[in-house]
């Protein structure tokens, strides 16, 4: 991951009410985020370009790599944002 970062991760449960965001996750906190994931069954996907191959950015214009934990369904997402 990149160093100079701001990581969040927002959770979508199964109910509005479950939903929450945690911002501002280190390095080691968001690996150990993935890899729990992974072993609870959710898989990573990667996500730094748009469907017509732009890098993702934020409204500010810095590049942004999205990892999405699939399982049943999308249930969370980890937002790394380059500064």
């Amino acid at each position: 991951m990149p160093r100079d970062a701001l990581i969040s991760h927002r959770y979508f449960g199964p109910t509005p009410n479950a939903n929450y965001l945690t911002s501002g996750l280190s390095q080691d906190e968001a690996h150990r985020l993935i890899g729990a994931n992974t072993l609870a069954g959710f898989e990573p996907v990667l996500y730094t370009r748009t469907p017509v191959g732009d890098h993702l950015r934020t409204r500010d214009g810095n590049l942004l790599t999205v990892v999405a934990l699939h399982g049943s369904s999308l249930r969370g997402v980890i937002e790394i944002e380059q500064v």
